[in-house]
This record gives structure tokens, sequence and C-alpha cells, in this order.
């Protein structure tokens, strides 16, 4: 049997109960609530979380939850199908400025695009202040490569 209800922090908490050899066994999966478009009351159940009938170690979900999302945060600072120069000067800007991945392309203040080959030319839109900026950390950070480059 499937049940949802609204937890702490906003958060539905579902649980499914299912039969094993060593007894009744439940899953809880926490969902944002914002996440839900639409929803049905089909009617009063029993609480999937009856702390009689089960132990739920909400300090382990909270650490379980913070972890999935440190690591989906790193995971989004990874480029997908960019040289690994590209990904160091994404590194780079990253440390002064904001910065995410828009696929190939280096989006810093969610409005400067740096697209390959991550050229000071290839830096458009936003401020011309704003885009100044980000040219002149691109070309330092390049420099810095090359230099490291050639100590190798």
């Amino acid at each position: 049997m499937d049940q949802s209800v609204v937890g702490p922090k906003n958060r539905v908490i579902h649980g499914s109960q299912e039969g094993s050899k060593s007894g009744p066994r439940r899953n809880i999966r926490l969902l944002k609530a914002n996440y839900i478009k639409e929803f049905s009351f089909l009617g009063q159940a029993e609480d999937p979380l009856d702390s009689k009938k089960c132990y739920i170690d909400l300090n382990g979900l909270q650490a379980r939850e913070e972890s999935a999302l440190r690591q989906r945060q790193r995971l989004s600072r990874i480029g997908v199908g960019v040289t690994s120069e590209a990904q160091s000067i994404f590194d780079a800007l990253s440390k002064t400025l904001p910065v995410r991945w828009d696929k190939t392309v280096i989006v810093v203040m969610n409005e400067v695009r740096v697209s390959s080959p991550y050229l000071p030319e290839s830096v458009s839109g936003g401020t011309p202040a704003a885009n100044d900026r980000v040219k002149k950390v691109l070309e330092f950070e390049r420099k810095r490569l090359q230099v490291r480059g050639a100590g190798q």
C-alpha cells in the first residue's frame, strides 16, 4: 500500500509497504512539495510513519539528502562534452564569478556567454562592463594555462 503525507520542511513523505520474509518493510521517499503539480485526496488512511510500527532514522535521512544535494551540485559544475581546457577555464572563472554550464557554453553571471574555443573573442552578451570583466579573467586564465603547460 502506498501513502503520502506532508512532513517537515514542506516535504511530502511517500511511504510504501512491501512484504518480506522478515516482516513488513517500508520504503520512504522525501519529495519537495513545490514539485507537485496536483494531487487527489483519496481518503484517510493509516499513518505510514506510525512510530509504533516502524523506525525512521531522520538524522540518517537528512544526512543522505544533504549528501545527494552536494553530489548534484558537484556534478553540475562538470561540463559534458567539453575539453579539459574548457573545464579548467570554467573552474578558474568560478573562483571569482558565478558560472554554470549551458551544454558546452559557459554562462557567467547569468548573462555573459563564453562559447568554444573559449577565447576572449568567444565572449558575448551581458553589459559591456560584465563582458569586459569576463574577457579579462579569461585572458588571464588562458595565459596561466599556457605557462603551466609550458612548465610540464
